[in-house]
């Protein structure tokens, strides 16, 4: 899944994070239904977190109170209400819409996963807790609570590093890591009907529609500004830095979860 080539393309590491993270062994390590259980206990709060990049970016670009007054920039608040349109209110999950972390939860339940901590999470969110504290306070596992740290952090930052960390870190890898991912456990025959959808789905929006229009919302938050392309880019290292140790480490769980064999 090549860049665009009319896009403002990489720094050459962060390029080859992508590639590692597509190639990364936890896909493979998911190998029955308890490895998909231990997956998604890791990896829901990227589903949770990723929200909280969208509508930061959401309420730079677009005017969402009241009174309304016009955005500055309308391209940017379409490519960015195109994007929320989908990942708060799909219809492709089922007759009604729903956003695709409520997606994710019925996924979780279907396998039987562990939805209480991230559950307990949201509330504390709800709530109006500090985002680094309640998810640090919290009990997922130690390293999907340094990844929603990391995204708290990074969302708090200005819109072009807000816009990298989306682009960089999400929408441009997304399909490059759902895809394997997907490719295996229909090769392993694994029940997790909703996981594979929720998967499928992504790879399916993000590679053909919200990949390229984060980009472009990307490139007018940069534009051509040098300070401001090296900070994002930094970002981005960072988002993904984030995000292969939570792949290790969730990788670990995963084989951790394998029944015993005999020999």
């Amino acid at each position: 899944m090549p860049h665009d080539p009319t896009a403002l393309p990489p720094p050459a590491d962060v390029a080859d994070a992508i590639r590692r993270l597509s190639e990364h062994r936890v896909y493979r390590d998911v190998r029955d239904a308890g490895g998909v259980r231990r997956f998604m206990e890791h990896h829901a709060i990227c589903v949770l977190d990723f929200m909280t990049l969208v509508k930061r970016l959401q309420s730079e670009v677009t005017c969402a109170r009241a009174p309304w007054v016009p955005a500055d920039d309308p391209v940017s608040a379409r490519l960015i209400n195109s994007i929320v349109l989908d990942e708060e209110s799909d219809d492709a999950f089922g007759p009604e819409p729903a956003s695709h972390y409520a997606w994710y939860l019925a996924a979780m339940d279907e396998v039987g996963a562990d939805t209480g901590p991230i559950r307990a999470l949201e509330q504390r969110l709800r709530a109006g807790d500090e985002p680094t504290r309640a998810v640090d306070e919290s009990s997922l596992p130690g390293a999907a609570k340094q990844f929603g740290r990391t995204t708290f952090e990074l969302a708090a930052g200005p819109l072009h590093v807000v816009a990298a960390t989306f682009v960089f870190g999400r929408e441009d890898v997304i399909p490059r890591m759902f895809l394997p991912l997907a490719r295996e456990l229909h090769r392993r025959g694994v029940a997790c009907e909703l996981f594979l959808r929720y998967l499928e789905r992504h790879v399916e929006v993000d590679g053909d529609l919200h990949g390229p229009l984060a980009t472009r919302l990307f490139e007018r938050t940069v534009r051509d500004d040098r300070a401001r392309r090296d900070e994002a880019f930094r970002a981005a290292r960072r988002a993904l830095a984030a995000r292969e140790r939570l792949w290790d480490a969730t990788s670990r769980a995963c084989r951790a979860a394998e029944p015993a064999r005999s020999v």
